[in-house]
Protein backbone atom coordinates (compact mmCIF):
# COMPACT_ATOMS: atom_id res chain seq x y z
CA UNK A 1 0.00 0.00 0.00
CA UNK A 2 1.30 3.53 -0.47
CA UNK A 3 2.35 5.53 2.88
CA UNK A 4 3.84 4.23 5.98
CA UNK A 5 3.94 0.22 6.31
CA UNK A 6 2.45 -1.86 9.24
CA UNK A 7 5.26 -2.32 11.59
CA UNK A 8 5.41 -6.28 12.24
CA UNK A 9 4.69 -6.63 16.07
CA UNK A 10 4.87 -9.98 17.77
CA UNK A 11 1.66 -12.41 18.86
CA UNK A 12 -0.56 -11.10 21.71
CA UNK A 13 -3.47 -8.90 23.43
CA UNK A 14 -4.43 -7.08 20.92
CA UNK A 15 -7.22 -5.01 22.53
CA UNK A 16 -11.76 -5.77 23.32
CA UNK A 17 -14.57 -5.54 20.91
CA UNK A 18 -16.08 -2.64 21.68
CA UNK A 19 -19.50 -2.85 19.43
CA UNK A 20 -21.40 -5.67 17.84
CA UNK A 21 -23.20 -4.80 14.74
CA UNK A 22 -25.77 -6.95 12.01
CA UNK A 23 -27.66 -5.60 9.26
CA UNK A 24 -30.94 -8.14 8.77
CA UNK A 25 -31.16 -6.65 5.30
CA UNK A 26 -28.28 -6.25 3.21
CA UNK A 27 -27.70 -2.61 2.52
CA UNK A 28 -30.15 -1.29 5.14
CA UNK A 29 -29.57 0.39 8.49
CA UNK A 30 -27.57 -1.73 11.32
CA UNK A 31 -29.13 -3.25 14.71
CA UNK A 32 -26.53 -2.92 17.45
CA UNK A 33 -25.75 -5.86 19.51
CA UNK A 34 -24.21 -6.39 23.05
CA UNK A 35 -23.48 -10.04 22.07
CA UNK A 36 -23.14 -11.77 18.78
CA UNK A 37 -24.17 -15.60 17.85
CA UNK A 38 -22.15 -16.85 14.67
CA UNK A 39 -23.93 -20.24 12.98
CA UNK A 40 -22.54 -21.48 9.71
CA UNK A 41 -22.71 -18.78 7.65
CA UNK A 42 -21.70 -16.39 10.23
CA UNK A 43 -23.65 -13.71 12.79
CA UNK A 44 -26.76 -14.94 13.01
CA UNK A 45 -29.64 -12.91 10.86
CA UNK A 46 -26.64 -11.01 9.39
CA UNK A 47 -27.65 -10.33 5.97
CA UNK A 48 -30.11 -13.04 5.63
CA UNK A 49 -32.50 -10.54 3.80
CA UNK A 50 -31.60 -9.15 0.38
CA UNK A 51 -33.39 -6.61 -2.11
CA UNK A 52 -32.97 -7.63 -5.55
CA UNK A 53 -34.42 -6.13 -8.62
CA UNK A 54 -36.75 -7.75 -11.04
CA UNK A 55 -33.77 -9.66 -13.00
CA UNK A 56 -32.92 -10.82 -9.66
CA UNK A 57 -29.76 -9.16 -9.41
CA UNK A 58 -28.94 -7.40 -5.73
CA UNK A 59 -29.68 -3.83 -5.00
CA UNK A 60 -27.52 -2.01 -3.01
CA UNK A 61 -26.23 1.03 -1.04
CA UNK A 62 -23.57 1.71 -4.21
CA UNK A 63 -26.99 1.90 -6.40
CA UNK A 64 -29.25 2.79 -4.41
CA UNK A 65 -28.14 4.64 -1.41
CA UNK A 66 -31.87 5.32 -0.01
CA UNK A 67 -31.55 1.42 1.76
CA UNK A 68 -30.24 3.67 4.77
CA UNK A 69 -33.15 4.99 5.32
CA UNK A 70 -34.70 1.52 6.12
CA UNK A 71 -34.09 0.46 9.96
CA UNK A 72 -34.90 -3.72 10.34
CA UNK A 73 -35.73 -4.82 14.03
CA UNK A 74 -35.74 -8.57 14.86
CA UNK A 75 -38.49 -8.42 17.66
CA UNK A 76 -39.04 -12.29 18.48
CA UNK A 77 -40.30 -14.34 15.82
CA UNK A 78 -40.82 -11.39 13.13
CA UNK A 79 -38.19 -8.75 10.81
CA UNK A 80 -39.92 -5.41 11.53
CA UNK A 81 -39.19 -2.78 8.46
CA UNK A 82 -39.30 0.58 9.41
CA UNK A 83 -38.90 3.99 7.70
CA UNK A 84 -40.06 7.37 7.62
CA UNK A 85 -43.42 7.95 6.53
CA UNK A 86 -44.51 4.32 6.34
CA UNK A 87 -46.38 1.96 8.06
CA UNK A 88 -43.82 -0.14 9.85
CA UNK A 89 -44.00 -3.84 8.18
CA UNK A 90 -43.44 -7.01 10.13
CA UNK A 91 -42.39 -10.19 8.54
CA UNK A 92 -41.73 -13.62 9.65
CA UNK A 93 -38.42 -14.85 9.97
CA UNK A 94 -39.08 -17.91 8.37
CA UNK A 95 -40.22 -17.10 5.24
CA UNK A 96 -41.22 -20.15 2.59
CA UNK A 97 -42.00 -18.55 -0.90
CA UNK A 98 -40.82 -19.85 -3.97
CA UNK A 99 -37.08 -20.30 -4.38
CA UNK A 100 -35.69 -17.06 -6.59
CA UNK A 101 -32.15 -17.06 -8.51
CA UNK A 102 -30.57 -14.30 -7.34
CA UNK A 103 -27.07 -12.67 -8.13
CA UNK A 104 -24.56 -10.85 -5.98
CA UNK A 105 -21.47 -9.81 -7.55
CA UNK A 106 -22.34 -11.34 -10.79
CA UNK A 107 -22.49 -14.66 -8.81
CA UNK A 108 -25.64 -16.87 -8.75
CA UNK A 109 -27.01 -17.82 -5.51
CA UNK A 110 -30.28 -18.92 -4.53
CA UNK A 111 -32.94 -17.38 -1.65
CA UNK A 112 -36.85 -17.46 -1.80
CA UNK A 113 -39.70 -14.99 -2.14
CA UNK A 114 -40.97 -13.53 1.11
CA UNK A 115 -44.29 -11.83 0.56
CA UNK A 116 -45.99 -9.43 -2.34
CA UNK A 117 -46.51 -7.06 0.83
CA UNK A 118 -42.68 -6.66 1.57
CA UNK A 119 -42.10 -6.28 -2.20
CA UNK A 120 -44.57 -3.32 -2.40
CA UNK A 121 -43.93 -1.95 0.62
CA UNK A 122 -39.70 -1.54 -0.33
CA UNK A 123 -40.56 -0.64 -3.88
CA UNK A 124 -42.33 2.14 -2.73
CA UNK A 125 -39.70 3.31 -0.14
CA UNK A 126 -37.13 2.60 -2.67
CA UNK A 127 -39.18 4.28 -5.79
CA UNK A 128 -38.78 1.51 -8.05
CA UNK A 129 -39.69 -2.17 -8.78
CA UNK A 130 -38.07 -4.52 -6.13
CA UNK A 131 -38.57 -7.79 -4.45
CA UNK A 132 -37.14 -9.21 -0.79
CA UNK A 133 -35.71 -12.54 -0.86
CA UNK A 134 -34.85 -14.41 2.34
CA UNK A 135 -31.46 -16.79 2.42
CA UNK A 136 -32.78 -20.35 4.25
CA UNK A 137 -30.54 -23.14 5.95
CA UNK A 138 -30.46 -25.15 2.84
CA UNK A 139 -29.70 -22.04 0.37
CA UNK A 140 -25.78 -22.26 0.56
CA UNK A 141 -23.71 -19.96 -0.88
CA UNK A 142 -19.73 -20.61 -0.42
CA UNK A 143 -17.35 -18.45 0.25
CA UNK A 144 -14.32 -17.60 -2.35
CA UNK A 145 -12.34 -20.40 -2.17
CA UNK A 146 -9.44 -17.94 -2.97
CA UNK A 147 -9.60 -16.73 0.49
CA UNK A 148 -11.52 -18.94 2.27
CA UNK A 149 -12.24 -22.82 0.70
CA UNK A 150 -15.58 -24.77 2.47
CA UNK A 151 -16.88 -21.72 4.28
CA UNK A 152 -20.39 -20.30 3.76
CA UNK A 153 -21.64 -16.90 3.55
CA UNK A 154 -25.24 -15.30 3.51
CA UNK A 155 -25.59 -12.78 1.07
CA UNK A 156 -22.95 -10.59 2.24
CA UNK A 157 -20.77 -9.45 -0.42
CA UNK A 158 -18.30 -12.71 0.14
CA UNK A 159 -17.25 -13.26 3.50
CA UNK A 160 -19.07 -14.24 6.90
CA UNK A 161 -18.13 -11.18 8.90
CA UNK A 162 -16.17 -7.77 8.41
CA UNK A 163 -13.59 -6.67 11.33
CA UNK A 164 -12.45 -2.82 11.67
CA UNK A 165 -10.20 -1.39 14.60
CA UNK A 166 -10.95 2.33 16.56
CA UNK A 167 -7.63 3.35 15.88
CA UNK A 168 -7.35 2.63 11.82
CA UNK A 169 -11.02 4.70 12.04
CA UNK A 170 -9.44 7.58 14.34
CA UNK A 171 -6.01 7.17 11.68
CA UNK A 172 -8.71 7.88 8.95
CA UNK A 173 -10.00 10.80 10.12
CA UNK A 174 -7.04 12.63 11.31
CA UNK A 175 -5.89 12.18 7.65
CA UNK A 176 -9.48 13.74 6.62
CA UNK A 177 -9.03 16.36 9.18
CA UNK A 178 -12.75 15.43 10.13
CA UNK A 179 -14.73 12.77 12.09
CA UNK A 180 -15.66 9.79 10.12
CA UNK A 181 -18.26 7.23 11.63
CA UNK A 182 -17.28 3.95 11.80
CA UNK A 183 -20.94 2.99 10.56
CA UNK A 184 -19.82 3.88 7.06
CA UNK A 185 -17.91 0.84 6.61
CA UNK A 186 -20.70 -1.02 7.79
CA UNK A 187 -18.67 -3.70 10.25
CA UNK A 188 -20.12 -6.44 11.92
CA UNK A 189 -17.29 -6.43 14.76
CA UNK A 190 -15.57 -3.07 16.17
CA UNK A 191 -12.21 -3.42 18.56
CA UNK A 192 -9.58 -1.21 20.35
CA UNK A 193 -5.89 -1.31 19.54
CA UNK A 194 -2.94 0.05 20.28
CA UNK A 195 -2.23 0.92 16.01
CA UNK A 196 -3.63 1.70 13.44
CA UNK A 197 -4.48 -0.92 10.50
CA UNK A 198 -3.12 -3.85 13.06
CA UNK A 199 -5.95 -5.76 11.86
CA UNK A 200 -4.06 -5.91 8.77
CA UNK A 201 -2.00 -8.80 9.95
CA UNK A 202 -4.18 -11.09 12.05
CA UNK A 203 -4.23 -14.03 10.40
CA UNK A 204 -5.24 -15.92 13.43
CA UNK A 205 -6.72 -14.35 16.28
CA UNK A 206 -9.70 -15.12 19.23
CA UNK A 207 -12.47 -12.96 20.11
CA UNK A 208 -13.05 -14.09 23.93
CA UNK A 209 -13.04 -18.25 23.48
CA UNK A 210 -14.36 -18.11 19.81
CA UNK A 211 -11.29 -18.62 16.99
CA UNK A 212 -10.97 -16.71 14.38
CA UNK A 213 -9.30 -15.98 11.04
CA UNK A 214 -8.46 -13.26 8.40
CA UNK A 215 -8.69 -14.08 4.89
CA UNK A 216 -8.73 -10.87 2.80
CA UNK A 217 -9.13 -7.34 2.93
CA UNK A 218 -11.93 -5.32 2.39
CA UNK A 219 -12.28 -3.74 -0.74
CA UNK A 220 -13.75 -0.23 -0.44
CA UNK A 221 -16.15 1.51 -1.92
CA UNK A 222 -18.49 4.78 -2.84
CA UNK A 223 -21.04 2.48 0.31
CA UNK A 224 -18.20 4.60 2.33
CA UNK A 225 -19.33 7.99 1.16
CA UNK A 226 -23.09 7.50 2.14
CA UNK A 227 -24.44 9.10 5.50
CA UNK A 228 -25.71 6.10 7.24
CA UNK A 229 -28.62 7.61 8.76
CA UNK A 230 -29.67 9.64 5.77
CA UNK A 231 -28.94 8.00 2.63
CA UNK A 232 -26.99 11.15 0.94
CA UNK A 233 -23.68 10.71 -0.31
CA UNK A 234 -20.73 12.83 0.90
CA UNK A 235 -19.94 15.62 -1.64
CA UNK A 236 -16.22 15.59 -1.35
CA UNK A 237 -16.16 11.53 -1.91
CA UNK A 238 -14.74 11.05 1.68
CA UNK A 239 -13.21 8.86 2.91
CA UNK A 240 -12.68 7.16 -0.11
CA UNK A 241 -10.89 9.91 -1.32
CA UNK A 242 -8.36 9.79 1.33
CA UNK A 243 -8.51 6.06 1.67
CA UNK A 244 -6.75 6.25 -2.24
CA UNK A 245 -3.98 8.49 -0.95
CA UNK A 246 -2.66 5.42 1.61
CA UNK A 247 -4.65 2.58 1.59
CA UNK A 248 -4.27 1.58 -2.65
CA UNK A 249 -3.12 -1.71 -4.00
CA UNK A 250 -3.24 -1.25 -8.07
CA UNK A 251 -6.64 0.17 -8.51
CA UNK A 252 -8.41 -0.94 -4.88
CA UNK A 253 -8.84 0.74 -1.39
CA UNK A 254 -8.80 -1.31 1.50
CA UNK A 255 -10.36 -0.69 4.89
CA UNK A 256 -10.89 -2.94 7.50
CA UNK A 257 -10.59 -6.96 6.89
CA UNK A 258 -12.85 -10.17 5.99
CA UNK A 259 -13.05 -12.78 8.71
CA UNK A 260 -14.20 -16.34 9.31
CA UNK A 261 -14.91 -17.89 12.01
CA UNK A 262 -14.06 -21.95 13.53
CA UNK A 263 -17.28 -23.17 14.09
CA UNK A 264 -20.81 -21.88 15.77
CA UNK A 265 -20.18 -19.63 18.98
CA UNK A 266 -20.97 -16.25 20.76
CA UNK A 267 -19.00 -13.27 21.18
CA UNK A 268 -19.88 -10.24 23.23
CA UNK A 269 -18.70 -6.45 23.90
CA UNK A 270 -15.42 -6.35 25.99
CA UNK A 271 -14.29 -9.65 24.84
CA UNK A 272 -10.84 -9.81 24.84
CA UNK A 273 -8.74 -10.07 21.29
CA UNK A 274 -5.66 -12.11 21.38
CA UNK A 275 -3.91 -12.12 18.02
CA UNK A 276 -2.22 -16.05 17.86
CA UNK A 277 -0.60 -15.68 14.51
CA UNK A 278 0.21 -12.43 12.16
CA UNK A 279 1.56 -12.61 8.97
CA UNK A 280 0.26 -11.00 5.56
CA UNK A 281 -3.83 -10.73 4.60
CA UNK A 282 -4.01 -10.51 1.14
CA UNK A 283 -5.69 -7.86 -0.99
CA UNK A 284 -7.76 -8.78 -4.16
CA UNK A 285 -5.40 -10.07 -6.73
CA UNK A 286 -2.76 -10.38 -4.07
CA UNK A 287 -1.92 -14.20 -2.23
CA UNK A 288 -0.70 -14.61 0.92
CA UNK A 289 2.73 -13.81 1.33
CA UNK A 290 2.85 -11.67 -1.86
Amino acid sequence: MTGPAVTPRAPGSAGRVTRLRIHPLKGARATELRSMEFDAMGPCWDRRWMVVGPGGGMVTQRDTPRLAVIHPHLDGGALRLEADGMDPLALPVTPSGDPVRVTIHGTGAVGCAVSPEADAWLSTVLGRGVRLVFMREEDVRATDPAYAEGRRVSFADGFPALLVSERSVEELARRCGRAIPVERFRPNIVVTGAHPHDEDQWRRFTLGTMAFSGVKLCTRCKVTTTDQTTGVRDPDREPLRTLALYRRIESAVYFGVNVVHDGPGRIAVRDRVAVLERGVVPGAGLTAGA
